[in-house]
């Protein structure tokens, strides 16, 4: 059996949720539809500081550290929201205590680049939420925005998918864990990568070409740590044209990751995609050789 994490506090409408930017700058009138649809349901906590820019950053690393900090420590707020991916948390991560993330045990919600932050909270056992942002969520239709508010909410009634592609079969139980391929992969050699063992690992990622995610996969298995997995879900690679040679990802992705031997489908709908569904990393999944996904009851 697989070690879940435990449960983070309940959610529910009038819940607390701190807005945080702790990675790229945003689209201020993305955001603000994001602010509006939100406010409808729950209470937001964040302030003007919020809408800094520094360079390619939502403001200096300082900033952008405290806003964190404070959400995470503010016994008000239930659940930390991310405005954005883009790039900039994985400079956070040295002044960001695992003990604090355990003793608060709040859901995080983010992808892409928030993938540093997930790793954090793998590390403390608290389980967070790979879904769309705010900067996303006010162009969403209701049916993508009732399914978030489900997840955010800890319903995981009717949470399978069926039909994904089988590239390696058989089954395997574990909890979940991963994100984006390139953020992982930089984490890697640091004292902030979280442990794969016995997990089923998610991937994906946007604008790498073929030989990119290439080497990126050969660094993870060179690492060793890939070997330690049970399972693989492999979601939207997107933006990543194949080149002369003819190489497409699904290509690399198969012949890398299929040499584990470990039981793996593809076609997740998951990562920079309109599509993207929220799945909830340190939960236990089952995944079968029949291209299924079931998230595990507690």
């Amino acid at each position: 059996m697989f070690d879940c994490f435990a449960a983070a506090r309940v959610i529910g409408e009038g819940s607390v949720l701190a807005v945080v930017a702790p990675s790229g700058a945003f689209d201020r009138v993305s955001f603000d539809l994001g602010v509006a649809w939100l406010r409808q349901r729950y209470e937001l906590n964040f302030d003007e500081g919020i809408y800094a820019q520094q360079g390619y950053f939502a403001g200096s690393d300082e900033r952008r550290l405290q806003e964190l900090q404070h959400a995470i420590r503010d016994p008000q707020v239930d659940a930390i929201l991310c405005a954005r991916g883009g790039f900039g948390a994985t400079r956070l991560l040295p002044d960001l205590a695992v003990e604090e993330v355990r003793e608060a045990n709040k859901l995080l919600v983010g992808f892409s680049d928030v993938t540093a932050l997930h790793a954090l909270w793998s590390r403390a056992g608290v389980r967070s939420l790979h879904a769309p942002m705010v900067s996303v969520l006010g162009r969403m239709d209701e049916l993508q925005r009732d399914g978030w508010c489900r997840a955010l909410e800890g319903e995981v009634g009717g949470m399978q998918w069926q039909g994904l592609e089988t590239v390696t079969s058989g089954a395997a139980e574990g909890r979940l864990i991963g994100g984006n391929l390139s953020v992982l992969c930089a984490l890697l050699g640091t004292p902030y990568f979280p442990s794969l063992d016995g997990c089923i690992l998610f991937l994906e990622d946007v604008g790498e070409r073929p030989y990119r995610v290439d080497r990126m996969l050969t660094t993870l298995l060179q690492s060793g740590c890939l070997q330690s997995c049970a399972g693989l879900v492999l979601g939207a690679f997107t933006d990543g044209k194949k080149g002369k040679d003819g190489v497409s990802i699904d290509d690399v992705l198969f012949q890398r990751l299929g040499a584990l031997g470990i039981p793996m489908v593809t076609g997740f709908p998951a990562g920079h995609i309109k599509n993207n569904e929220p799945l909830f990393f340190g939960r236990g999944v089952r995944l079968d050789g029949a291209g299924g996904v079931e998230f595990v009851r507690d």
